[in-house]
């Protein structure tokens, strides 16, 4: 390996007065206010153009939801109609000395011109279901549940879609 001189003697730093400083002259007021007052417009800008688009879609998205709303919502309420049943009177299956009269009412998605054959139908269909019921099913407040669910479902067969609900006003077991 090879050894490199060292330096003998060292070199005294330079002095202030020896040393030129180089100050950079003092920025003009307008080279800072430009490109500031530059980027101020340019974000005002920006946010009031996001602002109208966001209110325009805003208004475009309403109008969008209101009309799926009318659309889906094709049971409307103010076109409902209430049709009442004729009283079914039967007799149950077990036991065969016991009468149940049903008082009923259907809701109509609209008013229908076959109205009064659909209710004759469903009438007819709900008699022959009552007629298959026991004492027991009806006994209790889960087994009303569970009858009024199944003659809503076969009144929704029955209709085809037509009727929304059915509504039984009173249901007499004697």
């Amino acid at each position: 390996m090879a050894k490199l001189p060292l330096p003998t003697t060292r070199e005294a730093a330079p002095t202030e007065a020896e040393t030129e400083v180089r100050r950079l002259p003092p920025p003009e007021r307008g080279s800072v206010l430009k490109p500031a007052f530059f980027l101020t417009v340019l974000a005002v800008a920006a946010g009031l153009g996001l602002g109208v688009h966001l209110v325009r879609y805003a208004q475009v998205a309403d109008a969008t939801k209101q009309q799926g709303a009318v659309k889906a919502d094709e049971s409307d309420p103010r076109t409902s109609r209430l049709y009442r049943l004729k009283p079914i009177v039967t007799n149950l299956s077990e036991p065969a000395d016991v009468w149940l009269r049903l008082d009923a009412a259907v809701v109509f998605a609209d008013e229908m011109p076959n109205s009064e054959i659909i209710s004759a139908k469903i009438s007819e269909d709900l008699l022959a279901f009552l007629k298959t019921l026991k004492v027991g099913q009806l006994q209790g407040a889960t087994q009303l549940q569970h009858l009024r669910e199944d003659l809503k479902d076969r009144v929704a067969i029955r209709s085809g879609g037509d009727v929304k609900d059915l509504i039984i006003e009173s249901l007499v077991v004697q």
